[in-house]
């Protein structure tokens, strides 16, 4: 009985030395503010428990929006894919310039324009999009442009030589 008595007296005194040690490392300087302590940290347990909730509904809530993104990406009727051809011609250049000039400056010498084109040829598989209708709509594109600068410039006239001074 009496080894007993040491025994837990013992642990008692280790517990107590053990609460002080982790009264001090949590700059606690009564019981009273451990309690409070012990409650936040409840309230944190709660609140992770209650984010680890939202963090898998959420999860699955992205799966099937990505799943309905896909399926929708892929569907665009004919005459929305031409203005987004379009629109994808216009901008392309300006974001893929940017771009290069970016990872130029963040890999200086490293810089692989290998790789850049199986990047752009990736883009390209991945927006459904073959390379020779891109090209062909840009410079369809293209010769519109220069075929509406053209009507729009002003005619010329030849000056006929007895126009001229001498």
């Amino acid at each position: 009985m009496n080894q007993q008595l040491t025994t837990v007296t013992e642990e008692i005194e280790e517990l107590k030395s053990r609460k002080e040690q982790l009264i001090f490392q949590a700059q606690c300087s009564t019981d009273k503010d451990m309690t409070n302590l012990s409650k936040k940290y409840d309230q944190m347990n709660n609140n992770l428990d209650i984010l680890d909730s939202q963090d898998i509904s959420l999860k699955k809530q992205l799966e099937k929006d990505a799943a309905a993104f896909r399926e929708e990406k892929f569907r665009p009727e004919p005459e929305q894919y031409t203005e987004l051809l379009d629109t994808r011609i216009q901008i392309r250049p300006d974001f893929r310039d940017k771009l290069i000039e970016q990872l130029k400056g963040t890999f200086g010498k490293y810089y692989d324009y290998h790789r850049r084109d199986i990047a752009a040829n990736e883009v390209d598989y991945l927006n459904v999009e073959d390379p020779d209708v891109f090209s062909h709509r840009a410079l369809e594109l293209e010769y519109q442009r220069k075929q509406e600068m053209r009507r729009n410039q002003p005619a010329r006239t030849k000056k006929k030589s007895y126009d001229m001074e001498l």
